[in-house]
Formats: structure tokens, C-alpha cells, sequence
């Protein structure tokens, strides 16, 4: 059965009188879809139990069938939130958006003090011993909690007590990627949201304007991480969780280009590629590649090589790891292919010029420059579920960098500045992926 779409954007036109019958229909049929495959395949069922799925337990989407159960999930995941919206009501709909800080800030309760590490892994724990774990009086320590879960972080199984669900015990390991990203989130993003309309006042800005800068005195984001390793190394882990996201994991990346076309032997140079986990997933599937992962942070590197001994030892030795700031000239002379990825949406157009350009004196003809980045499109062309995931990192570059993600004709006009010689070969964006694939190369 193939999803329905009733309220999928197709011609830019706002989605302003969805019928409520007509959402719940759509969100039926396409939750049967989904269910009937779980079920029918063995998989385990969607829970907020703490024996429940980490994720969404859809395999990624690799042929036509699982693509179209990708579609149908989105289509519940669109529908639920239109519907969600239209019965609360545009007045009730702002009075408690205006709160969603709330969300953000039990989360970071929670991260700073450990709750997670504190509460058992199994079974539970009254109110009254955890406060004395975490040190937080306990009625202070329920309200704060209370309200997180009204998000399905953590439940409380009997009055007083608190347990785990599987959304809190992803909290539980500081040094994995979902728990990492919670903590860049509430100890270094959240705090650049109450300087944003100040720094709106300094444009046009660099990244030294930003509400990120604002709030930590001037200096840049990356500047910040490299003064503090444990947190560098924790933004690295960050990025793992944020790139295996639904529309953003590095199987979009392997649909989107054709990298059999690269000649064997060749060397990608991944630049800014933290511990290097994309390009080893390029590397598992296309054995005739060798690979270079640059970044300015050690601690990542060191942690890529730790990675890549203790779980893909067979790739180890087509593997470098190279110290390298991108905003010096790049080292390595006549690569095949320089690549960088969630890179450049970091930056506002002048670094990204320098940035492109620190690449040009190691091309060789036909060297190529290919950037995995968001492609932002048109308002009102995707679904409003992809959509508004879409304007948060929007805005999330806004905030941290003074940056945006870029339209198609941003990134023509960008390489067409750099250099003259830089060819631009086209855009390709998978289905059901928030992200595309930029190519040029270098003809002399």
C-alpha cells in the first residue's frame, strides 16, 4: 500500500485549512502501513518503555519499498503535528510555544547533574533518595522532572518514584553521541537563543557578532572548542548523533552521489571530518577508496583512530588522520577528491570563501571539491514536519555563527567567486533526505 499524502506540499502553497477528519484518516492509513511492516518483519514495536527501540526501528531507506515506509512515517509524523496545531488553536498554539525554552532547560537539569547516571538503569527510585544523589532539594527535583516527562523523559511508575524510559536512558552514557549532543545542546547552543535579536541589530555581521559571541565573550564557536578539549571531543560526538538522524545519516550520502565513479586507488580528503565516522561508512561499502580526515581537533582524531581500530580494524590502514586548520592553505597537494561535510553551513559567506579557497592551490585538473550540506528549498515545498526541522538549523546557524543554509543559487554564486576554474557539475538530493550533494571540478 503505498502512503497517502493528502497534506503534502507539491506548488509552494501553505498548508492554512487542513480538515481535522482528513488528517486523522491520513494519519490511520499511514500508521497501518508502518505497523503491519514492524510487525510483519519481526521488528520491535515503537515504546516509550525502557525495553523500547532507541529509534525509529525502520532499516534505512535502500529500496523502493523502504523508502516508501519512510514517506509514510513522515506523512504521520506531518499529519499528527497539523493536527495537533488546528484543535489547539492559534491562541493556545502561541501561548505555550512561547514556553518550548522549558523543554531545553529540564534538559539541562538533568545533563548537569547527572539524573540520568543516578536514576537505576532498571526498576526505580523514590523522589527522596534521588534529591540526595544529585544534591537538588526534592520537591524542586519532582517539578523538574515531572515536566520531563511530559516528554517521555523518564516516567514515575508510582507516586514518588522515578524509572527509566528509553529516551532517558540515552542520557545515561556521557561519552555516547545522543547524550553528547543533549550536552552541547543545553551547555552551548541554548544559551546564544536570548542574545539572537541583538545580534540581528549588529547586521550584517561575521561570526564574531554572533549570539553565540554575545554570550561567550567574543569569541567564536570553534575558537571556544579548541581552548577545551573534553568539550571538542564531546561537540565530535555530537555530530555522530546529529548526522544519524532520519534525512541526515550517511546513507543519504551513499544514494545521493555515485562514488564508483572515483577512481580506485584514489584518496577523499575529508576536511573538517571530526573522528572521521562518515567516511566510514563510504569506506565500507567502496573498498577502491582510501581516505584523509582532517580536523583541528585532536581529541576528535584521536578518538576517529580509537574508533576505527576497535570496530573496523580491516579499514584501518586506508584510514589518515591529519591535524589541520582549513583556514590555512590545504596540505595535501592533488587529491582526488576534497570533501566537506556540514562544513560550510558553519560559516558566513566571507569565511566560506576563504575557506573554498585554501583549497584551490592543492587541485590538480580534474581534483574535485564535493560539499554535503543542506540545500535549503523554496518555503512550502516540503512537508511541514522536514520543514521546520529544516528552519531550526537555520536558525541554529544564525545563532552560533551569524550563517544561514544556503539555496541553490547561493552556492552556484559562491563557486563561481571562488574561482573561475572550479566547475560547477550539479546538485543531488535522495529522496527523503534533508540534505544534497554539491559537485565542481577543478578543469585547468
Amino acid at each position: 500500500m503505498a502512503p497517502t499524502n493528502g497534506y503534502w506540499p507539491t506548488g509552494g502553497a501553505p498548508i492554512l485549512r487542513p480538515k481535522i477528519s482528513e488528517l486523522v484518516q491520513e494519519i490511520a492509513e499511514n500508521s497501518k502501513i508502518l505497523e503491519d511492516y514492524i510487525i510483519s518483519q519481526g521488528l520491535p514495536y515503537p515504546s516509550f518503555a525502557a525495553d523500547g527501540p532507541s529509534a525509529c526501528p525502520l532499516p534505512p531507506p535502500k529500496t523502493p519499498e523502504l523508502i516508501k515506509l519512510h514517506a509514510a512515517r513522515t506523512h504521520v509524523l506531518t499529519a499528527s503535528k497539523l493536527l495537533h496545531d488546528l484543535t489547539a488553536g492559534p491562541a493556545e498554539l502561541i501561548q505555550w510555544s512561547v514556553l518550548g525554552f522549558n523543554d531545553t532547560s529540564s534538559l539541562q537539569v538533568i545533563y548537569r547533574f547527572k539524573i540520568a547516571q543516578a536514576v537505576p538503569e532498571t526498576g526505580d527510585i523514590s523522589f527522596n533518595d534521588l534529591s540526595k544523589k544529585v544534591k537538588i532539594p526534592a520537591i524542586k527535583l519532582g517539578q523538574i522532572l515531572r515536566f520531563a516527562m511530559t516528554n517521555h523523559i523518564f516516567c514515575e511508575p508510582r507516586n514518588g518514584y522515578v524509572a527509566h524510559t528509553a529516551a532517558s536512558l540515552l542520557l545515561r552514557d556521557e561519552n555516547a553521541p545522543p547524550s553528547a549532543w543533549v550536552g552541547c545542546s543545553v551547555d552551548e547552543f541554548f544559551g546564544t537563543a536570548k542574545h539572537l535579536s541583538d545580534s540581528l541589530e549588529k547586521d550584517p555581521g561575521g561570526i564574531h557578532d554572533s549570539s553565540w559571541a554575545m554570550e561567550f565573550e567574543g569569541q567564536g564557536y570553534f575558537e571556544y572548542l579548541s581552548k577545551d578539549a573534553k568539550r571538542s571531543n564531546r561537540f565530535g560526538l555530537s555530530m555522530s548523533q546529529w548526522s544519524s538522524g532520519y534525512g541526515l545519516n550517511a546513507e543519504n550520502l551513499l544514494r545521493a552521489y555515485d562514488w564508483t565513479k572515483i577512481r580506485k586507488g584514489a584518496t577523499i580528503v575529508d576536511v573538517g571530518g571530526a573522528t572521521g565516522f562518515v567516511c566510514i561508512e563510504i569506506a565500507k561499502s567502496h573498498p577502491h577508496l582510501n581516505f584523509q580526515i582532517q580536523d583541528l581537533s585532536v581529541p576528535s582524531l584521536e578518538t576517529g583512530k580509537k574508533n576505527i581500530a576497535k570496530d573496523s580494524p580491516e579499514l584501518a590502514s586506508r584510514f589518515q588522520f591529519v591535524e589541520h586548520n582549513f583556514f590555512n592553505e590545504q596540505p595535501t597537494k592533488g587529491a582526488d577528491v576534497y570533501f566537506l561535510r556540514f562544513i560550510l553551513h558553519d560559516w558566513p559567506d566571507n569565511d566560506v570563501m576563504k575557506i573554498l579557497k585554501n583549497l584551490v592551490p592543492a587541485l590538480k585538473n580534474g581534483s574535485k571539491i564535493i560539499i554535503c550540506d543542506y540545500i535549503l528549498p523554496p518555503a512550502n515545498v516540503v512537508n511541514p514536519w522536514e520543514e521546520r526541522r529544516i528552519r531550526s538549523t537555520d536558525i541554529l546557524m544564525l545563532g552560533l555563527f551569524h550563517s544561514y543554509e544556503r539555496q541553490e543559487a547561493d552556492w552556484k554564486r559562491l563557486f563561481a567567486e571562488v574561482d573561475p576554474r572550479l566547475r560547477f557539475d550539479g546538485f543531488s538530493s535522495p529522496e527523503g533526505s534533508l540534505t544534497g550533494v554539491i559537485e565542481t571540478t577543478y578543469v585547468e
